[in-house]
C-alpha cells in the first residue's frame, strides 16, 4: 500500500504536466510517421519486403514502435544523475524506510502511463480512419504473452536506466554516455528499422544485447509476428538479463554509496 501512495502522488505531480507529457510523445511520434511515409513509398506495389512483412505491417509495426516507446522505456537516468547525485538530493530518500529502486520506478511509471496512453488514443484514432493498413494479432494467448514481454521489457528498461545513472558516482559529465547509448539504443531496438529487416549479423548483435527486448520484441509480439515458441523464447531471455541487471544493479549501487556525500559533486 505504501509503494500506491507513493505513485498516486507522482500521478498528481504528473497530470499537473499533462501538456508537457503530451509534446514530448508528440515529439517522439514524428519519426515514426516519418518512417512511415517512407516505406509507403518504397512499397507502392504492395509487395512484401520480406516474407511476413508487407506494408500493412510496416504501418501497424512503427505506429506500436511508438506506443511501446512511450510506454516501456523509461528516462530516469537523468534525474538519478544530475538531481540525486550531483546536486546531493539522493540524501532524502537515504533516510526513508524505502527502496530507492522501486521509489525512482514509481517516481517514472505515471509519466510513462500517461504517454502510452496518449498513444493508445492516438492508435484507436489511427485505426478507425486507416484500420486497413494497421494489424493487430487476435490470438488471446498471444495478446497475453505480448503484455508479459511489455511487462518485462518495462523492467528491463527501468533497471537499466536506474544502473546507468547511478555511474554518475564516478562520472561528472555523464551526458555523452546517454547520448552514446540512445544511438545504440535506437538501432539495435529496432527504432529506425526492424530486425528483420537488417543484415544477419546486425541481428545478432541485437539479439544478444538487451535493447531488443525492450522494444522490437514486444512490438512484433502484438503484431503475432511470432509462434507460441518464440513468444516463451523471448520472455526467457528477458528474465533472464532482468536478473542479471537487477545483480549490476544491487553492485553499483553498493559499491557508489560508499562515495556518495550529501554535498553532492
Amino acid at each position: 500500500m505504501r509503494y500506491l501512495k507513493i505513485l498516486l502522488l507522482h500521478f498528481e505531480h504528473v497530470f499537473e504536466q499533462r501538456l508537457r507529457s503530451l509534446v514530448w510523445f508528440v515529439v517522439t511520434f514524428i519519426n515514426p510517421l516519418v518512417l512511415i511515409l517512407f516505406w509507403r513509398g518504397a512499397l507502392k506495389g504492395g509487395q512484401e519486403i520480406v516474407p511476413g512483412w508487407s506494408i500493412t505491417t510496416i504501418v501497424s509495426y512503427y505506429f506500436l514502435v511508438a506506443i511501446t516507446g512511450a510506454f516501456l522505456v523509461s528516462h530516469i537516468e537523468e534525474d538519478i544523475a544530475e538531481r540525486d547525485i550531483q546536486k546531493g538530493e539522493l540524501v532524502r530518500y537515504l533516510i526513508k524506510p524505502f527502496s530507492y529502486y522501486w521509489i525512482k520506478l514509481f517516481e517514472e511509471a505515471p509519466y510513462r502511463i500517461l504517454q502510452g496512453a496518449y498513444g493508445i488514443v492516438t492508435l484507436v484514432i489511427f485505426y478507425f480512419c486507416f484500420g486497413g493498413f494497421i494489424s493487430l494479432s487476435k490470438d488471446p494467448l498471444t495478446i497475453c504473452l505480448a503484455i508479459v514481454i511489455a511487462l518485462l521489457g518495462a523492467f528491463i528498461s527501468a533497471t537499466f536506466k536506474q544502473t546507468i545513472g547511478l555511474l554518475a558516482f564516478w562520472i561528472t559529465d555523464i551526458f555523452g554516455l546517454y547520448e552514446v547509448l540512445e544511438v545504440i539504443h535506437i538501432v539495435f531496438a529496432g527504432v529506425v528499422m526492424p530486425l528483420a529487416l537488417l543484415p544477419s549479423f546486425v541481428r545478432i548483435i541485437a539479439n544478444i544485447l538487451p535493447f531488443a527486448y525492450i522494444i522490437y520484441y514486444p512490438t512484433v509480439a502484438f503484431i503475432g509476428q511470432l509462434s507460441y515458441p518464440e513468444l516463451i523464447r523471448v520472455i526467457g531471455i528477458q528474465c533472464v538479463w532482468l536478473g542479471f541487471m537487477i545483480i549490476v544493479y544491487r553492485k553499483v549501487w553498493n559499491a557508489g554509496i560508499k562515495k556518495f556525500t550529501a554535498i553532492g559533486q
